[in-house]
This record gives structure tokens, C-alpha cells and sequence, in this order.
């Protein structure tokens, strides 16, 4: 034991070397072997899909989404809920998950950022798990915002055996009840926990990788909704770094995010309140700007006969679309002022603000074809400009 403490010495923690090897070792392999010998019964699956469910909402809807980025509020119960949920995970105390969450957002892909991508695929995915970092590097910081919390001081006195009842000992105990124990033990125990954590590490590492880039191309973050298939809806990875506050990470209506489905459909309810969302019109600004700066680039990297061809017609498409997005922000004011003195109880009233955007997404639609028209034909080096 005195040589294994010493080895957590070096360049690895050997304990959660040993930890993160064995929980996927066990979950898989162990579960695999039970199953050859003692098939499965529809306990066991649905046992692993609830308990699933249940510690990756606590990570999305908990952990990330209500205390890391403040995105909505709720009350005592609920976040007790979350708490217990996101425990079972056995992803660190919220502290600690939200402390070196928000450091990933405010230094992101810098030497301070934790599972910075820049260090690489597997660093970024579980490296910076395993590795031994400097003591002011692994502090908790940032977050005396969430100290007082009834929940968050009842987990930093029982985090393990919150975790280890809930996510082990109760499967366990359902087991028993329909006569397979180990079964339940084994699929809504390991091979639970080892799917929520590598689903959790490929927000990391997978979606700085895999994905598109329609939000902020700068950064390496990515939208993959193949990723949010198995995290609840946060592999919209790059629309969360351009607007890490809002409660949606698939911001699209047809996006799959549960995480948004629940936190807005209790909202109805009162039980969620404040929900911060991004409007309409700073996100439509956003894509635009967005092709803009991958075209000033490529302009950079592109011939002058490329760049002085399209160049005027991208100006002139700016203008009109920097006018168009001010009238726009300028109609929102005005509806939402119209909204705050209780006049857009008017069926009309609200026809007509339904109109106005829809007017606006068109015109600004029509902008946004034409650059991507001008982007394809500067990557082909054509000039065609072929614009409506």
C-alpha cells in the first residue's frame, strides 16, 4: 500500500488508473459473462436504461446545465433530486464538476483549461482524469455561488455513499426481488456507469473532433447530434461554448435534448423558472457572422482575382444584413415593451409579431444562401457568383 501511494507520485493517480479501468472491465466483460450464462430477462435492460436516464439527467439537468451554468432555477427539492441523480454518475462532487467545468468554458483550450482538446484526443477524453496535476491547478474555485446550498453541503459529507446507495445497492436490491441480483447489479451497476462516463468524456473529446462548427469557428468545439443520442442532448458542443447560459443545447425545435424537453415542460408547472434562453435574432446574427469570418479567411488564403471579385458583393450583402438585424433587434424591443404592459393579449397583436419574424428570417435567409453561394464558389475558385 506504501508503494502504491508513492506511485500516485508520478505522472498518473494509480487509483483512478485502476478505478476507470475496472468499471468498463467489469461493466462489459463481467456483464457479457453473465448474460452467456444466464441469458437475460427484460428486468435487466430496463434496470440499465432507468438508472442510465436517471445519473445522465443528474449530470445535464443538475450538474451542467442548473448549477455549473445557472442556465434555469429551481427549488430546494429539485436540486436534492439532481444532486442524488448526478452522485450516482460518480463524476466527482458538483463542486469540484462545476469548478472545473467553468474554468473549461472561461480558459478554454489554454494550458489552465483541464480537458483542454489542444492536449489531445485521449487527454481531453479521460487523460486529464488519471494525470496528477499541481495542486492550485486541481483546487476548487469559482463557485462560492453554490456553497450554501443545502444539497451541495449534504453531498460534500456523503458523495461516496450517495453514490455507491443509490447507483449500486439499490439495483442490487431490486435484483433480489425478482430473483437476480448480480444481474441487476451488473447492468444497472457497471455497465451503467461506464456508459455515463465515457458518454460524458465524448463531450470532450468526440465533439472537439466530429461535427459541424455553425456557431463560433474559431473554437473547436462541434455540433454532433450523434453525441447527444447518449448524453441527453448536450453534444450541440459548439452552440453551448457560444452561448454556455442558455438551457438548450439543441436549440433547433427538432434538436434531441431531453434536458431542455423536462426543464421546460416543468416550467409549466412552476416547479422551473427563469429559464435563459438566447433570442431568435442573436442566433440568426451569430450563423451569419459566423460565414463571414470563415469567408474573410478564406479571402485571406485566396487569390486577389478570387478576393476582388466577391469581395464588393460580400460588403454590400453585410450592410443589408446589419440593417436587417437592427430593425429586427428594434421590433423585439418593441414587442417586448408592448408584452410588459399586458397589450399582446391581442390575438392580432401576436399574429403580427409571428409575421414580422418570419418576414425577417426570410430576408436574412436569402442573405445567408447567397454567401454560402460565395464560400463554395471561393473554395472551387470559380467565378460564378450565381446569387438570387
Amino acid at each position: 500500500m506504501k508503494n502504491f501511494k508513492l506511485n500516485n507520485k508520478g505522472k498518473y493517480n494509480w487509483n483512478m488508473v485502476i478505478i476507470l479501468t475496472l468499471i468498463p472491465l467489469i461493466g462489459v466483460f463481467g456483464t457479457g459473462i453473465y448474460v452467456y450464462y444466464n441469458g437475460v430477462v427484460w428486468q435487466e435492460p430496463l434496470l440499465l436504461l432507468v438508472f442510465w436516464f436517471l445519473s445522465g439527467m443528474g449530470i445535464t439537468m443538475g450538474y451542467h446545465r442548473l448549477f455549473a451554468h445557472k442556465a434555469y432555477k429551481t427549488n430546494a427539492f429539485v436540486e436534492w433530486i439532481l444532486m442524488i441523480f448526478g452522485s450516482m454518475a460518480l463524476e466527482n462532487t458538483i463542486l469540484k464538476w462545476c469548478s472545473d467545468h467553468r474554468v473549461h468554458h472561461t480558459k478554454a483550450e489554454t494550458k489552465e483549461d483541464p480537458y483542454s482538446i489542444t492536449e489531445g484526443f485521449w487527454h481531453a477524453h479521460i487523460g486529464w482524469i488519471v494525470k496528477n496535476v499541481p495542486e492550485e491547478n486541481s483546487r476548487v474555485r469559482g463557485v462560492k455561488d453554490l456553497t450554501n446550498k443545502s444539497a451541495i453541503k449534504f453531498q460534500n459529507k456523503y458523495y461516496f455513499s450517495i453514490g455507491i446507495l443509490f447507483g449500486f445497492i439499490i439495483p442490487l436490491a431490486i435484483g433480489f426481488i425478482y430473483g437476480r441480483p448480480l444481474g441487476a447489479f451488473l447492468w444497472a451497476g457497471f455497465l451503467r456507469l461506464a456508459i455515463v462516463h465515457h458518454a460524458t468524456f465524448f463531450i470532450n473529446s468526440l465533439c472537439h473532433y466530429i461535427g459541424r462548427r455553425t456557431y463560433d469557428v474559431k473554437s473547436t468545439a462541434r455540433d454532433s447530434w450523434f453525441v447527444s443520442w447518449f448524453t441527453f442532448g448536450e453534444g450541440y458542443h459548439n452552440y453551448h461554448h457560444k452561448f454556455q447560459w442558455d438551457y438548450r443545447n439543441g436549440v433547433k425545435w427538432f434538436a434531441y435534448d431531453p434536458s431542455k424537453w423536462i426543464i421546460k415542460g416543468l416550467s409549466f408547472f412552476g416547479v422551473t423558472y427563469d429559464l435563459k434562453k438566447v433570442k431568435e435574432h442573436v442566433i440568426v446574427q451569430n450563423r451569419v457572422n459566423n460565414i463571414k469570418i470563415q469567408l474573410s479567411e478564406m479571402f485571406n488564403k485566396s487569390g486577389d482575382g478570387i478576393r476582388n471579385y466577391y469581395q464588393n458583393k460580400v460588403e454590400q450583402l453585410h450592410i443589408k444584413s446589419e440593417r436587417l438585424f437592427a430593425l429586427w433587434s428594434d421590433m423585439e424591443v418593441k414587442y417586448a415593451e408592448q408584452l410588459s404592459k399586458g397589450k399582446l393579449k391581442n390575438k392580432e397583436i401576436l399574429k403580427s409579431l409571428v409575421n414580422e419574424r418570419k418576414r425577417y428570417k426570410e430576408q436574412i435567409n436569402l442573405i445567408k444562401q447567397d454567401l454560402q453561394i460565395i464560400m463554395s464558389n471561393v473554395q472551387k475558385k470559380r467565378l460564378q457568383p450565381n446569387l438570387s
